[in-house]
């Protein structure tokens, strides 16, 4: 009993016993917070492309498939899983015209619209993780 005493008195060690209690919580934080700013850079380095992609389109550009190189190449901490597609949309005011040569009931040639969508899928240490983004540009 007075081993017991003079053991749970003797506070010489307490310092690092509480370390040892709180380094475990204070690395798996680091841990995280690495990873939450990994998949936050990645994102925005995913809309950068697309940014770029968009201002092809408003610099003139016509092309859908070189807008998907562009962003593809200027995407920057790229994942291997990635892609990017251009995708058009036609509109006769709100609702979806037919086809984009098709023109509209009031006589008007339709919006035109191009959806530039991309996906990427990326992994870390802890996390798993599918990314989307999207930019919408009219053309016409």
């Amino acid at each position: 009993m007075k081993l017991i005493r003079k053991f749970l008195k003797d506070e010489r060690a307490a310092a690092a016993v509480e370390m040892g209690l709180i380094a475990p919580f204070l690395a798996g934080f680091a841990v995280m917070s690495m990873n939450v700013w990994d998949v936050g850079m990645r994102k925005q380095d995913m809309k950068g492309a697309l940014k770029l992609a968009t201002q092809y389109y408003m610099n003139g550009g016509t092309d859908d498939d070189v807008a998907e190189t562009i962003a593809m190449s200027s995407w920057q901490r790229k994942p291997d899983v990635a892609e990017i597609t251009a995708t058009r949309i036609c509109r006769c005011g709100t609702v979806l015209a037919a086809g984009c040569t098709t023109l509209c009931a009031d006589g008007m040639p339709p919006s035109v619209y191009v959806q530039l969508h991309a996906t990427a899928t990326s992994s870390s240490a802890v996390m798993y993780q599918t990314q989307t983004a999207d930019e919408y540009v009219r053309v016409r």
